[in-house]
């Protein structure tokens, strides 16, 4: 019986939903059902039944909650306990790569790290960036325990939890021959009767606000809507298709035929470290110290 499959059904009893609990563990829908399967299929019962509302719990999986709560607080106390006889430090896996790089970090880290000896600080790559509409926090818990991204208060409400770090500023990345490209600042104006290209609403508040200045100071500009949340193919596509693209300070350097205007908004985006609010207790805790320090 895999701890996972415990803590996703503990996550299901919490949400209610299938989807909702895909959500908050950064997986799919179909994932998290293929678990459940397989935990009802190990136990020999029905843990939950299914509706066109949600799920709700059997008296089989009301009794077998408690055990389930029980096994995975367990699991999480002798891998604390573990690290702590054994004298070993925590190891935190922090996730790297373009999008999401490591380096906005390495700064406080290095600072900090006397502060945290108990904990080492391993840098992994990451193999992927989604693209999903809905977050980009899919590999936290999986490829890695922490990250550097940006949050919003939706995002640490229901998927992640953060430690502030700083600002991001926002700016427009054009080719070296676009009308904009000789600009030192740009102003919201300055981009009517452009072709912006930017995520869809919903994904980012900070975005939606800059979204409905640039369409009040503009009302003539063409937004072009990304898949989901930025990629490579992005940035390939606005160089290839001499778009411009509402950008952020970490990107600005990422294309070699993009550069990045400034662009006159008080608005920023909060980044900062992430950890998923399903993390282990050692995550947790460490997060906790950090955000301490900090």
């Amino acid at each position: 019986m895999e701890t996972s499959n415990l803590q996703t059904f503990l996550t299901v009893t919490a949400t209610g939903s299938f989807t909702k609990a895909a959500e908050q563990s950064f997986l799919s829908a179909p994932a998290v059902m293929k678990q459940i399967n397989k935990l009802e299929q190990e136990l020999g019962v029905a843990l939950f039944t299914r509706t066109s509302t949600g799920v709700n719990l059997t008296p089989a999986g009301e009794r077998f909650k408690g055990y389930a709560e029980q096994i995975v607080s367990l699991v999480n106390q002798a891998l604390v306990a573990g690290h702590q006889f054994g004298g070993q430090r925590q190891v935190i896996r922090l996730g790297t790569s373009l999008m999401h790089p490591s380096a906005p970090f390495m700064a406080t880290w290095n600072h900090l790290r006397t502060a945290l000896p108990n904990y080492q600080l391993t840098v992994t790559q990451l193999s992927g960036e989604p693209t999903s509409s809905n977050r980009e926090y899919a590999m936290l818990g999986q490829e890695c325990d922490i990250m550097i991204g940006t949050f919003d208060q939706a995002t640490t409400r229901r998927l992640v939890v953060a430690v502030p770090l700083d600002a991001h500023r926002f700016g427009i990345a054009v080719t070296s021959d676009h009308p904009l490209a000789h600009h030192s600042r740009l102003a919201l104006n300055d981009l009517a009767g452009q072709r912006l290209l930017m995520v869809p609403r919903g994904i980012s508040e900070k975005n939606d606000q800059l979204r409905d200045a640039i369409e009040t100071a503009a009302p003539d500009v063409i937004i072009e809507e990304t898949r989901g949340r930025y990629n490579l193919d992005v940035f390939n596509r606005a160089a290839d298709q001499n778009l411009a693209l509402l950008n952020l300070t970490p990107w600005q350097d990422l294309h070699p035929n993009l550069v990045t205007v400034p662009l006159d908004t008080p608005l920023t985006v909060n980044y900062g470290v992430l950890a998923s609010r399903q993390a282990p207790q050692p995550v947790q805790d460490f997060m906790n110290r950090l955000r301490q320090l900090i």
